[in-house]
């Protein structure tokens, strides 16, 4: 079964320790199901589901009949409102971008062919422009990225540095390209790329320290260096700009580079605690204060019993996010029986289960509000 690694394999590592999982966090007597938009998918069609709390309806559309979203496509990016689906076909990609709020799309076939002058590892985009990070031909093993306009497709690119071992995929926030990768001396950086002016920010070293990057609930960019003396550091998106530095009071070690579904709101950091393997889950809901170091741990291990022992089968956990605006995490699910059909689970942060929806399919991606 394909996840959508996006371009690749995202690698995950083990948290291995935490302090004060018992916190209980109070909540009001009675919590309501929150509304959800959610894409996935089955074999044969790609599907946006939304589900309205408030007048309690749903809506399915077919993405694959009604605006040709392929279910091989590559990676599915998230700006504001606009959904964009990557595919690639005979050296080709092809884009299409659909305004979840109004529901307007837009279909560019075929619009970059991948020459061998580059080893594309990503593409990320705005409405009119598709950025492409790739490695170019030679030993140097240097990175750039490609600005490319898509009706005229001309194009830019822009070196961002040599002897890279890896590069981590792209964060893109407010005409802004953040671009994290490890060099072959084993050494973690940052750099920024504005859309807008064209031009490539300075390179921030962190040395031997993984880290990974998402963006707060005030717009500022949030660096974890990972490890066993985990911190937590802010900078500005403008110009990366250092902010403020907190402790994390447990052994990190989220993915290197975007972390996805992982909020910082009035001090909390929600996020998807990897379990200790072997283990029945990868990962599930967890809650950090940076103010006072504690965390609090849902029994999701519970939920998901509840959850097996009412359907008649196990099940395996497919993309889990939090939503601050909301205050609900969500976690989906398939099937491991029926691995075409899944469902959304709605968690509140003091861990109790408030929703599970039933889908004809698997769910991949809950679209952020």
């Amino acid at each position: 079964m394909n996840w959508k690694n996006i371009f690749g394999v995202t690698l995950t590592l083990l948290i291995v320790g935490c302090s004060n999982d018992d916190n209980i966090i109070e909540e009001p007597d009675e919590i309501l199901a929150a509304s959800f938009e959610v894409i996935g998918e089955d074999t044969e069609a790609v599907f946006q589901y939304t589900f309205d709390a408030t007048t309690n309806t749903t809506e399915l559309l077919n993405l694959t009949s009604e605006i040709g979203v392929p279910t091989d496509y590559l990676t599915l990016r998230q700006t504001d409102d606009f959904l964009s689906f990557y595919s690639f076909r005979q050296g080709a990609f092809s884009l299409v971008i659909k305004n979840i709020s109004t529901g307007a799309t837009a279909s560019f076939v075929d619009f970059y062919a991948n020459g061998p002058g580059r080893s594309v590892v990503w593409g990320t985009n705005t409405l009119t422009n598709v950025f492409f990070g790739y490695f170019a031909p030679g030993d140097s093993r240097e990175i750039g990225l490609q600005d490319v306009e898509i009706q005229n497709q001309t194009s830019l690119d822009v070196s961002i540095d040599i002897d890279i071992d890896l590069l981590f995929q792209p964060l893109l926030f407010n005409d802004k390209v953040y671009i994290t990768f490890l060099d072959n001396q084993g050494e973690y950086k940052l750099s920024v790329y504005d859309t807008l002016t064209k031009s490539l920010g300075n390179i921030i070293n962190f040395g031997d320290t993984p880290i990974s990057i998402f963006i707060d609930d005030l717009g500022n960019l949030v660096v974890i260096k990972n490890g066993i003396d985990a911190s937590l550091e802010l900078y500005d998106t403008n110009d990366l700009s250092f902010i403020s530095s907190s402790n994390l009071g447990f052994n990190s070690g989220f993915a290197s580079g975007p972390v996805s579904g992982t909020v910082l709101s009035e001090n909390k950091l929600y996020y998807a605690r990897p379990y200790i393997q072997p283990a029945r889950f990868a990962s599930g809901p967890a809650i950090f204060d940076i103010e006072t170091q504690e965390s609090f741990i849902p029994d999701f291990i519970t939920i998901a019993d509840e959850i097996e022992a009412e359907i008649g089968s196990n099940i395996t956990i497919t993309t889990q996010t939090y939503s601050s605006s909301r205050n609900m995490f969500f976690i989906g699910y398939a099937i491991l029986t029926t691995p075409n059909q899944g469902g959304i689970l709605q968690i509140s942060p003091g861990g109790e289960l408030i929703d599970n929806t039933a889908l004809p399919f698997f769910p991949s991606y809950i679209v952020a509000d």
